[in-house]
């Protein structure tokens, strides 16, 4: 086994209580010892993870595909019906998504989670039976309600397996798997669309029974293959378990040393102004993904093109955002930075924006170009900013209630998000919707250098804290990320 003694020196970001150096003293691993395992654990936890992700992004947005497959003559979707049954989703999603995120302490992921699966693509497979505007509302709310624990849920599941400078790229997965579901949603619509009239069914009704079934098949296949933690992890050896038993006490005190609910925690993470912000800035990021993750072919086939060939246009502009997204969280992580990839992919991005509202809709290749560039920094800015959040809350429920916080206000841009492509202007541009993304992105720009600023000034002051001072913080009961040997990822 590859585990040597010796004294392990507090380093920046790894050490946030004063408990942290005797937890740690006299334990490290080998660091080849490490790797192995880390591969192991990502060759078993990541495609489970970004599967369940995929699923989740491809129920929840089929419904652009299915407008332009004939459900909105076909359930009579006139004025702003489709917008009203996309934001309805987001009513129940952001109403769970906190008390989802505090569940998991106590209840079993291998049960909780498939849980989550199973229920919405159940309540997918439904979708492909309504027969109106009511029923298809009903089934949105339903679907938001039990999506709502999926990712707050993962994203805290990670943390459990990954220290927090490994959980970048780890976190970055699921926002690939979003990005990829977009592609994927494109193929099956294409090819099940096709099907409209087989065993009287239209097209847009294969394309929710046939994801729904999918759905259903992975709850199933989760039940059986995700551990609860570690410890109960069958591909891992003993001597893989002794290894996270030391890298776990390592990270004690970041994941919080109680086991019981700390309400303190949660007052902590509710009046920290950082969180807040944070939350801000993913409503604003969150605006626009929601609207374009939604919407993309919608925005296509109004460059007139058909909507059999809208269907596969969106592919590419999906697969240039994944690889754009997983290339930026692997060097993020390997930087261990944050806003210094942030803050230019969101100019991309308005860029993008401002692109589609600037150039003419004659000029359908540059339109088509400009989907290109809007998609490189979407899914960089979302997934960064939950990473960021969970590296710059220590103590488990202090974080959990951070990213749930920072969830539900992100996520209640899909309130807006539904309703600002509703209204075209006289030559089919989506005015208002790349109008107001435009706005919201350029202002998540200024909050992530904000951000960047309020924390580089903490270090600082914490980098110059005479010993005197560092002593008295600590004698008032500061800990976790409030720890004067606390430092934050930049």
């Amino acid at each position: 086994m590859s585990v040597e003694k010796m004294p392990m020196e507090a380093k920046d970001g790894d050490v946030d209580s004063p408990h942290s150096v005797d937890a740690s003293s006299h334990l490290t691993i080998d660091p080849i010892a490490e790797k192995k395992l880390l591969r192991k654990l990502d060759f078993w936890l990541a495609p489970m993870m970004i599967i369940c992700f995929l699923v989740a992004y491809l129920d929840r947005s089929n419904i652009g595909n299915a407008a332009i497959a004939g459900m909105n003559e076909d359930l009579n979707l006139t004025g702003n019906r489709l917008n009203v049954a996309v934001t309805v989703f987001y009513v129940t999603y952001i109403t769970f998504e906190i008390p989802a995120s505090l569940i998991l302490k106590k209840a079993r992921p291998s049960r909780l989670i498939p849980f989550f699966i199973l229920a919405w693509g159940a309540t997918v497979v439904g979708s492909a039976f309504v027969t109106n505007y009511a029923s298809l509302l009903a089934t949105r709310l339903l679907i938001g309600m039990f999506e709502s624990g999926l990712f707050p849920c993962l994203t805290l599941y990670l943390s459990t397996f990954y220290k927090r400078e490994e959980q970048a790229r780890r976190i970055s997965y699921l926002f690939v798997a979003a990005a990829l579901s977009g592609a994927f949603g494109g193929l099956l619509a294409y090819g099940l669309t096709s099907l409209h009239g087989a065993s009287g069914l239209a097209g847009w009704r294969w394309l929710f029974l046939i994801e729904g079934v999918i759905s259903l098949a992975v709850g199933l296949a989760i039940i059986v293959l995700l551990p609860d933690s570690f410890e109960t992890a069958k591909w891992l050896t003993e001597d893989d378990k002794n290894l996270m038993r030391i890298r776990a006490e390592q990270a004690r005190v970041y994941q919080g040393e109680s086991e019981n609910f700390d309400k303190t925690e949660v007052k902590l993470a509710f009046m920290d102004p950082k969180v807040w912000l944070s939350a801000a800035c993913q409503f604003c990021a969150n605006t626009c993904s929601f609207g374009f993750g939604t919407f993309l072919p919608v925005i296509i086939r109004g460059f007139g093109y058909s909507s059999i060939k809208t269907q596969l246009l969106t592919v590419p502009v999906y697969i240039w955002a994944s690889a754009v997204y997983l290339t930026v969280a692997y060097i993020s992580d390997k930087l261990n930075k944050r806003a210094i990839f942030m803050v230019p992919m969101a100019l991309v991005t308005a860029t993008g924006y401002a692109l589609m509202l600037g150039v003419s809709m004659k000029a359908t290749g540059v339109q088509y170009f400009a989907t290109f560039v809007t998609a490189t920094g979407i899914y960089c800015v979302v997934g960064l900013n939950v990473t960021w959040i969970s590296n710059s809350n220590a103590g488990y429920f202090k974080r959990a209630t951070a990213i749930g916080l920072q969830q539900t206000i992100g996520n209640s841009a899909g309130l807006m998000a539904g309703q600002i492509y509703r209204i075209t202007a006289s030559d089919g541009r989506y005015t208002i919707g790349h109008a107001v993304s435009l706005g919201t992105i350029t202002v998540a720009s200024v909050g992530y250098f904000t951000m960047w600023t309020l924390l580089n000034k903490i270090n600082n002051r914490r980098d110059n804290m005479s010993i005197d001072e560092r002593a008295r913080e600590i004698d008032q009961g500061k800990k976790g990320d409030r720890h004067p040997d606390f430092r934050y990822t930049l």
